[in-house]
């Protein structure tokens, strides 16, 4: 994603003729405030799930724009590239090979290369690294699994390069990154005192 992403929401929709993605961000914010201002049963996940809807309005916001930004929002919207895409999103522990990729968007493989690249800057083999090691951040930081099988639903056939390529991508081990990140216990059961 670009590190800062300007929108401008129109406040009618063009093709509607009704209130557009304007009113949309302004009542999802309005939401967030009032969710945020309270300690109302559940509030947590209306937030998670409010910030989920308000990015996916920004994403479509930005897709709309004639030169939309590079990055993932410019691949997301090649639709040729969008099938590889969403694999590698859906399914990041599958071991994805670049012809399996091309396939999926009917391209030879050097064609999918390029056009991948020219639209993220990054190969597909970086993308689906940066995925797994989100995914595996995520459950290191949220639930106790155990290194071994956070590898494996990180994509990971061995323990030990799932280790390497933590340390490499993250800057620490998998255990220092759950040492430093972890939710306390309480929150991760989603009760409170």
């Amino acid at each position: 994603m670009p590190r800062r992403l300007l929108l401008h929401a129109p406040g009618k929709s063009a093709a509607a003729g009704g209130p557009g993605t304007g009113s949309q961000v302004l009542g999802l914010v309005s939401l967030m405030r009032v969710e945020s201002a309270t300690e109302n049963l559940g509030g947590l996940a209306m937030l998670n799930a409010l910030s989920t809807a308000l990015f996916a309005v920004a994403l479509r916001l930005a897709s709309e724009v004639t030169e939309p930004p590079a990055g993932l929002l410019a691949l997301a919207a090649n639709p040729r590239l969008v099938p590889a895409l969403t694999a590698l999103f859906n399914e990041p522990a599958h071991a994805w090979t670049l012809p399996e990729l091309a396939q999926r968007c009917t391209m030879s493989r050097a064609t999918f290369i390029r056009h991948f690249q020219e639209r993220l800057g990054r190969s597909a083999s970086d993308l689906l690294t940066d995925i797994r090691m989100t995914v595996a951040a995520n459950a290191l930081k949220t639930s106790e699994m155990s290194t071994g099988a956070v590898a494996e639903l990180a994509g990971y056939q061995s323990e030990a390069a799932f280790h390497r390529a933590f340390k490499y991508q993250m800057g620490i081990t998998p255990a220092q990154w759950r040492r430093t990140h972890a939710r306390p216990a309480e929150l991760r059961l989603g009760t409170s005192s």
